[in-house]
C-alpha cells in the first residue's frame, strides 16, 4: 500500500511539474477603428516605413536627387454604391528651402523627401483640397494606389548622416 502511495505522490509531483514547466500566458490586443468611408485601409498601409536606402551625398550634389523608391496604400473592400473616387492628401513638415518636400529630421541635412503620385508629379503636402482631376477612379473590392518617394537637394550644403521624415496620409472620397 505504501508503494502504491508513493507512486501516486511521485507521478503527481511529476505531471505537476510538467504542467508547470509547460504553462504560459499572455494577452492578445486587437485594435483598429471603425470609419466612415468608401473602403477601409489596409493594416499594412496605415503605418508603413519606406526606406530611401542609403543615398550617395555626390548624387545629390551632382543631380539633385536620389532614385524614387514606390509605396502602395492599399485599400480593402471598397463600396463604390455611394463614393467612387479617392484622393490622397499628404501632410507634414515642409522643408523651408522646396514647397515640395518634407524637411528631413537627423543628422542629415540639405535635402528633403518628395512623394510623387501615379504621375510623376510631386504631391501637395499643406492639406489643401485636391482639384477634380486629382481623384481617382475607385473599384469595387480592393484597390491598390501606387506613389514614389525621392531625396531631392533642397540648395544648402548636403550634409550625410541618418534621417526621417514623417507625412501623415487622409483619404479623401467623392
Amino acid at each position: 500500500m505504501k508503494k502504491i502511495i508513493l507512486a501516486t505522490l511521485i507521478s503527481s509531483a511529476m505531471s505537476t511539474s510538467v504542467l508547470a514547466a509547460n504553462a504560459g500566458q499572455g494577452t492578445v490586443t486587437f485594435e483598429g477603428s471603425i470609419i466612415e468611408a468608401a473602403c477601409g485601409i489596409s493594416p499594412e498601409s496605415t503605418d508603413q516605413t519606406v526606406n530611401l536606402g542609403q543615398v550617395a551625398s555626390a548624387q545629390l550634389t551632382k543631380n539633385g536627387t536620389s532614385r524614387p523608391v514606390p509605396f502602395t496604400i492599399k485599400l480593402v473592400d471598397c463600396d463604390t454604391s455611394e463614393k467612387k473616387t479617392v484622393n490622397v492628401q499628404f501632410t507634414g513638415a515642409i522643408n523651408s528651402e522646396l514647397d515640395d518636400a518634407l524637411a528631413i529630421q537627423g543628422s542629415a541635412s540639405g535635402a528633403g523627401v518628395v512623394i510623387t503620385g501615379l504621375d510623376g508629379a510631386p504631391v501637395k503636402l499643406d492639406g489643401s483640397k485636391p482639384a477634380e482631376a486629382d481623384y481617382v477612379t475607385l473599384q469595387n473590392s480592393d484597390n491598390s494606389l501606387l506613389f514614389s518617394a525621392y531625396l531631392k537637394a533642397d540648395g544648402t550644403e548636403v550634409i550625410p548622416g541618418s534621417f526621417t521624415a514623417l507625412a501623415n496620409f487622409t483619404m479623401s472620397y467623392n
